[in-house]
């Protein structure tokens, strides 16, 4: 019997879509990667290298809102032999500013920030290097995980 294929996941969404929560529910297995909690690329870069190094399963938990922003990642893990997994956040700006006004201290952010991300999102699609892609319905924090649909299969 094979090893288990290593796995990353690439979170994707606005700020208060629930990202965090659905890793917190869903992704308790893998080493978390956020920005919030390391502050800076260099640190980014170099847990990711240690995870890919060990053979670690991983999750991006960062907005991760245009092409260019996942392409820091998915070439990486796909090179280390990772299966790379993406979860694309339901993005309802109100909600995202409802849930982000609950927050405390640095936690919050700007209502401005969230509708900045919200302007440069894009969506993902396999040519990426997605191995697997969803769409995360986010509503009253009732996570419903749905296949992905590529725009014109709409």
């Amino acid at each position: 019997m094979g090893k288990e294929q290593k796995k990353m996941f690439v979170m994707m969404g606005i700020q208060g879509s629930g990202k965090s929560t659905f890793c917190a529910r869903f992704l308790t297995d893998a080493v978390r990667v956020n920005l919030d909690t390391l502050h800076t690329r260099n640190k980014e870069a170099l847990l990711i290298a240690e995870c890919l190094e060990k053979g670690c399963d991983f999750v991006v938990d960062n907005t991760n809102p245009t092409r260019e922003d996942r392409a820091r990642y998915i070439p990486k893990a796909k090179e280390a032999g990772y299966h790379v997994t993406g979860y694309f956040m339901q993005s309802c700006i109100q909600d995202c500013i409802q849930r982000n006004a609950q927050r405390e201290g640095k936690a919050r952010v700007p209502n401005g920030a969230i509708a900045m991300t919200s302007n440069k999102l894009e969506m993902p699609s396999y040519e990426e290097g997605f191995d697997e892609l969803y769409f995360v319905k986010n509503e009253n924090d009732n996570m419903e995980i749905c296949e992905w649909r590529n725009e014109d299969e709409l």
